[in-house]
């Protein structure tokens, strides 16, 4: 593991010209590789501390980075807060990947907390499943396979090419773009309560689609219902189910 540190105090002048000691500040760098996973076995990674942004691409390793930033009055309670953080990329001893994040308990003493992960995935990963509460988005860049993702207050926003998709934006809106070429085979859905939901499919991709919302819109011609707020049927050339629902609008779109 990598771990680097750095603490500072950060002043600002008062009216009367002389020198305020504001908040500290205490930040860091967490970096792990998951050295018993092996490529094209499933991947999970959970994370409550912040952002997540999920990589796939050509490498050859899974592996996770973490910056962390915080900021308040105490040096005992942040050095404390900051030390606890931890990070950890391994295998689950049948190949797969596990990324895994630990946040400690915010005292008086820490005011704010910002460590956005960040975690590089070898494509053809067979599943990803990403869990992510409190503060922050979730963003899955470039991937394949099987996607599935819990996000907290952010939202989430994916693309690749995926043989399906479960998502639950918890807290905000779901942007999803299923990529030219990919040929969904499991039942997907995609939930934004408070938010909206937006898809994005190739021209000739089909399926069984329920979208249910305050407004509903979809660009393919649809086979069966096609009301304002609710619409179900068969798009394209078929396939399998796709279900979407959002506490404002569902948008589905074809390019």
């Amino acid at each position: 593991m990598l771990l680097l540190l750095s603490f500072s105090v950060s002043t600002a002048l008062a009216q009367d010209g002389e020198p305020h000691v504001g908040d500290l500040n205490y930040g860091g760098t967490l970096s792990e590789e998951a050295t018993g996973y092996t490529v094209g076995k499933p991947v999970s990674i959970s994370h409550s501390g912040g952002n997540i942004i999920v990589n796939c691409s050509d490498t050859r390793s899974l592996s996770g980075r973490m910056p962390y930033s915080l900021t308040g009055a105490g040096e005992g309670a942040l050095e404390s807060f900051g030390k606890g953080i931890g990070l950890k990329a391994s295998g689950d001893g049948k190949g797969g990947g596990v990324v895994s994040t630990f946040m400690p308990k915010k005292t008086s003493g820490v005011s704010t907390v910002d460590a956005p992960l960040t975690v590089n995935v070898p494509n053809g990963a067979s599943s990803i499943s990403v869990s992510q509460s409190g503060t922050g988005w979730v963003s899955v860049r470039n991937c394949g396979g099987a996607l599935k993702v819990t996000s907290g207050a952010g939202g989430l926003a994916a693309n690749g090419t995926f043989t399906a998709v479960n998502l639950n934006a918890t807290g905000a809106n779901a942007e999803v773009e299923i990529a030219d070429g990919a040929v969904l085979t499991g039942t997907s859905s995609v939930s934004a309560p408070k938010g909206k939901v937006s898809l994005k499919v190739a021209t000739a991709q089909g399926g069984k689609i329920s979208a249910k919302a305050a407004e509903v819109s979809v660009q393919q011609m649809v086979s069966g219902t096609n009301d304002p707020g609710y619409v179900s049927g068969t798009f394209g050339i078929g396939g399998p189910s796709i279900t979407l629902s959002a506490g404002e609008r569902v948008d589905v779109t074809a390019e």
